[in-house]
């Protein structure tokens, strides 16, 4: 499990996570949503300062290690282990969060299909779903075979990541060098965003019974741009 090995450098690639949660907070007050669920929680860089404004946030993840660092952090935080392609919690929530790319951290469409059906499933009446998905042209545009470094404040954790397509994946490899002060070890993890179709998600969307009622640019607030966005926002409700 990829995810089991970076826990402690998972928080130092996503900084401005901070900036992103009022526009989350502020949606779901405004649709009027307390009862939560994000997918992939990570870390509980969302969850965690939702769970602190008071929302009734629950979180879905695959890494036990992950869970390990959400629960010491916000122990009244549930986190239920599982796969976000099959997972069954015996209750519905008022919305389902699949944040910081985590819907295309799958093999294809299909899996894709998957997970959006899990999340029809898991919703009460007039749920709704906010997808932030990558806008991969405009990414790849600015980002292949690029590189960024990211550091901890004493330099004991450094993270270079290397970004480039391969076939139908977007490929970003994370070089983590850690000086325990014994010494320098260095870790590599690869992850694999799909490349998938807006369109043939649109289609998906409709098929397993969810309309599209807001889309974005980013979770700032900024509207949605074809040509410069580098995320797309989705806010979807349940077909009438």
């Amino acid at each position: 499990m990829i995810y089991d090995s970076i826990g402690d450098a998972y928080d130092l690639v996503y900084p401005e996570t901070n900036e992103r949660v009022p526009f989350v907070a502020e949606l779901l007050k405004r649709h009027d949503k307390n009862s939560v669920l994000e997918l992939g929680i990570g870390t509980g860089l969302f969850a965690i300062p939702l769970h602190e404004a008071g929302f009734d946030i629950e979180g879905l993840e695959i890494s036990q290690v992950m869970i390990d660092v959400v629960t010491q952090r916000a122990p009244g935080l549930e986190v239920h282990l599982g796969d976000m392609r099959d997972f069954t919690i015996t209750k519905k929530y008022d919305a389902i969060l699949a944040l910081s790319s985590v819907l295309v951290f799958v093999a294809d469409e299909q899996e894709i299909k998957q997970c959006l059906k899990r999340c029809h499933d898991h919703l009460g009446p007039s749920g709704i779903l906010l997808l932030e998905l990558p806008n991969h042209p405009v990414e790849i545009g600015h980002s292949n075979n690029s590189q960024e470094i990211h550091q901890s404040p004493d330099q004991s954790t450094i993270v270079v990541i290397q970004s480039a397509v391969k076939g139908r994946d977007w490929n970003e490899t994370w070089h983590v060098f850690r000086n325990d002060g014994t010494g320098l070890s260095h870790q590599k993890v690869v992850y694999q965003e799909f490349l998938y179709s807006p369109e043939t998600l649109s289609g998906q969307l409709d098929e397993v019974g969810f309309d599209i009622i807001e889309t974005g640019g980013d979770l700032l607030g900024s509207p949605f741009d074809e040509s410069t966005s580098w995320r797309r926002v989705l806010v979807c409700g349940e077909k009438v």
